[in-house]
């Protein structure tokens, strides 16, 4: 991919993520999940294997945030990561992991 389409599906993810608000989570969850799998698809689409993870990693970790309280912040902190995925030009699955263990253990648990 050239630097120009880079450039459009970066702001392409960017606006994408930008209508994943935290708070939908907990206002209008089966929409929220809805955007997540357009951005999972997108992702996909586009080779951005980390965005995809992350997104099926916030996926995950939805259910018991839900349940148990939290969903807001599980996904404030993923969000955080999935942008950051965007500003790296190729991320190895390594890194990939570091950016779910970070995750993790802003969350406070274990990676």
């Amino acid at each position: 991919m050239n630097h120009d389409q880079n450039l459009f599906v970066q702001a392409e993810m960017h606006a994408l993520l930008d209508e994943l608000p935290a708070e939908l989570i907990v206002r209008h969850p089966v929409q929220f999940l809805m955007h997540l799998d357009h951005v999972r698809q997108k992702a996909t689409q586009h080779h951005l294997t980390a965005l995809h993870d992350l997104s099926c990693a916030l996926e995950a970790a939805l259910q018991p945030a839900i349940t148990n309280g939290g969903a807001a912040t599980v996904v404030r902190f993923y969000l955080e990561a999935m942008r950051s995925t965007l500003d790296c030009e190729e991320i190895s699955p390594a890194m990939t992991e570091a950016l779910m263990a970070n995750v993790a253990l802003r969350l406070g648990g274990q990676p």
